[in-house]
């Protein structure tokens, strides 16, 4: 009996043993998953203030921007983190104009308020027309009137066209929810209005073209644009200029006149000319530089530029940092702005999400 109890004694001090050292190998593993991951969240934000400095310093160099700056060149980028001295892939950034986007917001003239803006109706208009439309899929004409009553206020509730929609329905849908009327503050809640839906966003062939890469809604529209300055009355608006210096074609599609949607892959291999040895880009792209491309109506380039900017000074950045098997994603969006008073270039960060 006595043997046979401390057998059994063992063998309980044996398992207990096992599963102690069991649980603190684990914590140990936590742990050190923990610490990865912390590291990749700090070198993930060492990102961000990296490319904050390299906007700042194209600021003070020049007053565009553009596809030909060292911010929007992924090589250049490259050698930025990789003068830190740290580990190949371990961290990746890269730079988004905002402003080579359509602006949501810019369809309404001012909020609060529904008077719609006729240059960005327009430009609404043509997007939808160049894209890959099914049977189902509403007129860009339609589309617009959806948005329209999404953002406005101030109207009564009142539906524009035959094919506009207010609260009335879409507390008929399920689950309900009710109408914004007012600004976008992400650009995902498109899909929440009448005739949009995820999937047309994410179609390879959302335009036509060979080399066409996959892109999703955030690639064309911004919530970003916001005048500095208070509209009439008090209220607040957008100013839905886009930067033709780093718009892609499909923007820049939009942005021409009907008929001369295909020019835009001319604008494109503008901005990217370079010198025989492709060291030195050969065009500048300053003020009314697509005159030298296309030739327009008078009364077509002063839509153009009224719409049109060559700079811009809201920004997106992705810092992709990673520590061993743990990876963040940080996306932040900020404002590149000069302080009046010493004159000075800085950039704030207006909003962060991570992936």
């Amino acid at each position: 009996m006595a043997l046979v109890v401390t057998l059994a004694v063992v063998a309980v001090l044996l398992a207990a043993g096992l599963w102690l050292a069991k649980f603190a190998g684990d914590a140990v593993m936590i742990t050190l998953i923990e610490k990865d991951r912390f590291q990749a969240d700090q070198l993930a934000l060492s990102g961000i203030e990296i490319a904050k400095l390299i906007l700042v310093e194209d600021a003070a160099k020049n007053d565009t921007d553009s596809v030909q700056d060292t911010w929007a060149d992924p090589e250049q980028l490259s050698r930025a983190v990789a003068a830190l001295g740290l580990e190949k892939d371990s961290l990746n950034i890269k730079i988004i104009d905002e402003l080579s986007k359509i602006q949501m917001n810019a369809l309404i003239r001012q909020f609060p308020g529904n008077e719609l803006n006729p240059d960005q109706v327009n430009l609404w208009e043509r997007f939808f027309s160049n894209q890959g439309k099914s049977e189902e899929d509403l007129d860009p004409a339609q589309r617009v009137n959806a948005v329209k009553d999404w953002l406005d206020s101030q109207d009564d509730d009142a539906v524009t066209g035959l094919t506009g929609a207010e609260t009335d329905y879409y507390m008929g849908l399920a689950p309900p929810y009710a109408c914004a009327d007012g600004p976008f503050h992400h650009v995902e809640e498109l899909f929440k209005i009448k005739g949009f839906s995820e999937e047309d966003f994410r179609k390879k062939d959302l335009f036509s073209g060979e080399n066409q890469e996959e892109k999703g809604l955030a690639d064309y529209f911004t919530v970003y644009g916001l005048e500095n300055n208070s509209g009439p009355e008090g209220g607040y608006r957008y100013t839905g200029l886009i930067n033709i210096n780093t718009a892609g074609v499909e923007i820049l599609s939009a942005l021409l006149p009907e008929g001369m949607e295909l020019l835009a892959e001319d604008l494109v291999d503008f901005r990217q000319e370079k010198s025989e040895n492709k060291t030195e880009y050969i065009h500048a792209l300053d003020q009314g530089w697509y005159k030298m491309v296309i030739d327009m109506p008078a009364t077509e380039q002063a839509i153009l530029d009224r719409i049109v900017t060559y700079a811009g000074h809201f920004f997106k950045i992705e810092s992709r940092a990673r520590k061993n098997s743990s990876s963040t994603t940080l996306n932040a969006f900020l404002i590149r702005e000069k302080n009046a008073l010493s004159g000075k270039w800085t950039c704030r960060v207006l909003q962060m999400e991570r992936e």
